[in-house]
């Protein structure tokens, strides 16, 4: 009759716990990461606001084609910008159909939330804290990004400095602009920060418009625009009885005097 080695197992009893909270460790390792990969996918913005896959080009340009009669009443450097955009080298590999799936599943579900005159003037908030690192980058390595912030408030306007340190900030809303005509758009920071504008109400189509550094190591004075000719944009043509998507990004770390 085989017996149950109890000996054997009180004398490895150590050895078999150690074990058992190893691969416990390396599983929620697992589901963790892949919880991150599958935020990034969905809010990939890109490098300096280029399309880096086949999928996303793809997508954008059977929703062009297929918005044809709409865009023709647009202004007409909106419509240069977009066929300069479509343009643009483009680069694919084995994340290709992935990126063309969700996109098509962001076009599917995007709904049109409707305006309410009571927010005008305002603009959204998020805090991600304590999280290391100065470039935007690091910010997007942050798993609660761009979901989970830790904090959810509206700003009046468009500078902050709340004299923190290790996190970052996503400001957002839509710009309304007081007449038609050509805007340049500019941004200081310390550190990192980028600032995205969409051509329409949609956040889908939302470029990198200007930004402070990539690297981290960048930083400017409250107010000084001149530092680096990423700063300043060209003149963006504007229309008064549209929208506009826009989103600031900003990185801080431990040291300087933060603000954006």
């Amino acid at each position: 009759m085989l017996r149950f080695p109890v000996k054997k197992i009180r004398k490895q009893f150590k050895l078999l716990l150690l074990l058992v909270l190893l691969t416990s460790a390396v599983w929620f390792t697992y589901l963790h990461i892949n919880q991150g990969k599958t935020i990034k996918l969905h809010f990939n913005y890109g490098k300096d606001g280029e399309r880096q896959t086949e999928g996303t080009d793809a997508s954008r340009k059977r929703d062009t084609r297929s918005s044809a009669g709409h865009h023709k009443s647009e202004d007409t450097s909106d419509s240069r910008e977009d066929e300069a955009a479509d343009d643009e080298p483009i680069t694919g590999g084995a994340d290709g159909r992935d990126h063309t799936h969700i996109r098509k599943f962001l076009n599917q579900h995007h709904k049109k939330l409707p305006w309410k005159p009571e927010f005008k003037g305002q603009a959204n908030l998020h805090v991600f804290e304590d999280w290391c690192g100065s470039s935007i980058t690091q910010l997007r390595k942050n798993l609660h990004f761009p979901l989970y912030p830790h904090t959810r408030t509206t700003v009046k306007k468009l500078a902050v400095a709340p004299k923190w340190k290790n996190y970052g900030l996503r400001i957002f809303g839509f710009l309304h602009p007081y007449r038609d005509g050509d805007f340049q758009f500019s941004v200081s920071s310390d550190d990192n920060s980028e600032f995205w504008l969409s051509p329409d109400e949609s956040p889908l189509n939302a470029r990198l418009l200007v930004y402070v550094g990539q690297l981290g190591t960048e930083w400017t004075a409250p107010g000084e625009f001149s530092k680096f000719r990423s700063q300043s944009s060209k003149s963006v043509h504007l229309i008064s009885s549209r929208q506009y998507y826009f989103e600031i990004l900003h990185k801080q770390d431990d040291k300087g005097s933060d603000h954006v």
